[in-house]
C-alpha cells in the first residue's frame, strides 16, 4: 500500500485536523448516545457538552499552531508557538471546567467519560494522520551537487 506525500503548499496542521476531527466527533456522539441511554437525558446532554469541549480544545490548538507556524525550518518558533497555544488552552479549559462544575444538574461523570473517549480517538487518529502525512525531516540534497 503506497502512502501519498502531502504537497508542500498544504498546511499540515489543517490536514491533520481534517483527519482527526471526524473520527473523534463520531466516537464522541456515539458515546453521548450510549450515555443518554444509560444515565438518562442529563447524561446524554453532559456527554455532548464534554465532546464539544474536547473537540474545541484539540481543534483550536491545531488551527492556531497552523496559522502561526508557516515556516517549517524554524523549530524554535514552532516550539514557542506550540507552548504558548497549549498554555492558553489549558487556562481556558480550566475556566470552562470551573464554570461547568458549579452547575448542579450537570452530570460530570458522563461528561468526563465522553471527553475521555473523544480524546483517545482524537489522539489515535492524529498519530495516524501524522504518520501518513510523511513530513520530511531533512532537506533532500541537490541532485547536481557532488559532495566529498
Amino acid at each position: 500500500m503506497s502512502q501519498q506525500t502531502t504537497p508542500r503548499g498544504d498546511n499540515l496542521f489543517h490536514v491533520v485536523l481534517g483527519r482527526a476531527l471526524v473520527p473523534a466527533a463520531v466516537a464522541g456522539v456515539v458515546t453521548s448516545v450510549v450515555l443518554g441511554v444509560v444515565r438518562g437525558l442529563a447524561g446524554g446532554v453532559a456527554g455532548v457538552i464534554g465532546v464539544v469541549i474536547a473537540l474545541a480544545f484539540f481543534a483550536s490548538g491545531l488551527v492556531m499552531v497552523g496559522r502561526f507556524v508557516r515556516d517549517r525550518s524554524e523549530p524554535m518558533l514552532f516550539m514557542a508557538v506550540g507552548m504558548a497555544v497549549y498554555f492558553a488552552q489549558v487556562l481556558v479549559l480550566l475556566g470552562v471546567l470551573v464554570v461547568v462544575r458549579r452547575i448542579d444538574s450537570f452530570d460530570s461523570v458522563a461528561a468526563g467519560v465522553a471527553m475521555l473517549v473523544t480524546v483517545l480517538v482524537w489522539q489515535a487518529a492524529q498519530v495516524l494522520a501524522w504518520r501518513h502525512a510523511r513530513v520530511p525531516v531533512y532537506d533532500e540534497p541537490d541532485s547536481g551537487t557532488v559532495r566529498p
